[in-house]
């Protein structure tokens, strides 16, 4: 229909009235047809120039967030209809490119029942080069979604918080198998000699203080690892939280003889995730990932849309892990380290699923490993990866 319209407009001077209103009468029942789907669909929709006049807004608009009631809302500024002054901020951001950083979902109070509404802010250019931009609003109810996610947040905590318990009992046997033996052998010795100087308990005396403060430290990463996590999500740049990441590790990874390489797309999409939680996650991996070079070595960093995902992958040519340590890697308590916890990679896991995401991990034995994280792109991100991908390569 479009491309006939165009070539009637070509031969406008060569159509008669009936011809020409017959086109006009066509136009008119098919945006009567596209108004009619615009309402049966469960978001909000409003259209608007490039000054933010409305053209358009369908039935729902006025049940999801804020604002006046009107027959027609067409020819209308946005400022004088949506009466909440935070989505309005948040869409004039958006159409200058400036909310990177804000949150895009909004709470409001429906009688006894809260309300969250993901706003999303799409622009719509002409092919004409000389054409103003016009903009898409939508507004989807993601209450239902998003208490479905963190019901199944908390199941997989519970899931994983008991597989660590029971990993905190087998970790515990032997503080108290070594605690019982020698307090069997400090009552042996007291049996023999019935009084005991402070010299001759006194080592059993340590062996048990060693005990105890191993005991204390199982604990206090057991509550570290189990405890909720206060995640919030924001709509941001990820390049920008890697970069940030980056000028941190450097110094330290150059005393360590490792060199940098950051492999990254220049037109990632935004993505919803907590910058405290991510920088937490890729500290983790790129310590590991230097702790595994211990002469020095190379390191890249990787960061690139795949599909519905982004995904960023921290890449080390350390001593690598064979096929039993990369099936464990991610289980409570299990490290290859002297002095390592074993609850690194679980605390990062339990980020990632989080963030809606994955980790996962492949390796081989003296050449390296490489661990990707995978972030879902919101939805209302996917339309900006029609354009095409770039990348930027540097080295520290």
């Amino acid at each position: 229909m479009k491309n006939f319209v165009k070539r009637a407009i070509k031969k406008i001077d060569q159509l008669d009235t009936e011809q020409i209103v017959d086109i006009l009468q066509s136009q008119s029942r098919e945006l009567e047809m596209l108004e009619n789907v615009l309402d049966t669909i469960e978001d909000g929709v409003i259209l608007t120039d490039a000054n933010l006049t409305i053209n358009y807004a369908n039935t729902h608009c006025p049940n999801l967030i804020p604002m006046l009631r009107l027959r027609s809302y067409e020819g209308y500024p946005l400022s004088k209809v949506i009466e909440d002054k935070h989505v309005l901020r948040y869409i004039v951001l958006s159409v200058y490119n400036r909310a990177d950083d804000l949150d895009n979902e909004f709470t409001f109070q429906r009688g006894n029942r809260v309300q969250t509404i993901a706003v999303t802010v799409y622009t719509y250019k002409m092919q004409d080069k000389d054409a103003l931009s016009s903009y898409v609003l939508m507004f989807s109810d993601v209450t239902e979604h998003n208490a479905n996610e963190a019901r199944m947040r908390r199941s997989e905590n519970l899931a994983s918080m008991t597989t660590m318990a029971a990993g905190v009992a087998h970790e515990i046997k032997n503080p108290l198998a070594a605690m019982g033996i020698h307090l069997q052998l400090l009552k042996k010795a007291f049996t023999r000699k019935e009084a005991l100087t402070f010299d001759d308990a006194q080592r059993y005396i340590d062996v048990l203080e060693e005990e105890i403060t191993r005991l204390n430290g199982i604990v206090v990463d057991f509550l570290f690892a189990v405890r909720p996590l206060d995640t919030r999500l924001r709509l941001g740049s990820i390049m920008k939280t890697l970069n940030e990441v980056i000028a941190f590790v450097e110094p330290e990874l150059a005393e360590h003889r490792v060199k940098l390489t950051c492999n990254c797309s220049t037109s990632l999409p935004r993505l919803e995730f907590d910058e405290n939680l991510v920088k937490q996650v890729l500290l983790n991996l790129i310590k590991n990932a230097m702790n595994a070079m211990e002469q020095g070595g190379r390191m890249t960093l990787f960061a690139r849309p795949d599909g519905n995902d982004v995904l960023i992958s921290v890449q080390d040519t350390g001593v690598g892990m064979d096929e039993e340590m990369v099936q464990k890697i991610f289980e409570p308590y299990y490290t290859n380290k002297a002095t390592g916890t074993g609850l690194g990679l679980t605390v990062v896991y339990k980020i990632m699923k989080e963030h809606r995401g994955d980790i996962t991990v492949e390796s081989k034995l003296g050449e390296g490993s490489t661990f990707t994280l995978s972030f879902p792109i919101p939805k209302s991100e996917r339309l900006s990866l029609v354009e095409p991908d770039k990348e930027g390569s540097y080295e520290t």
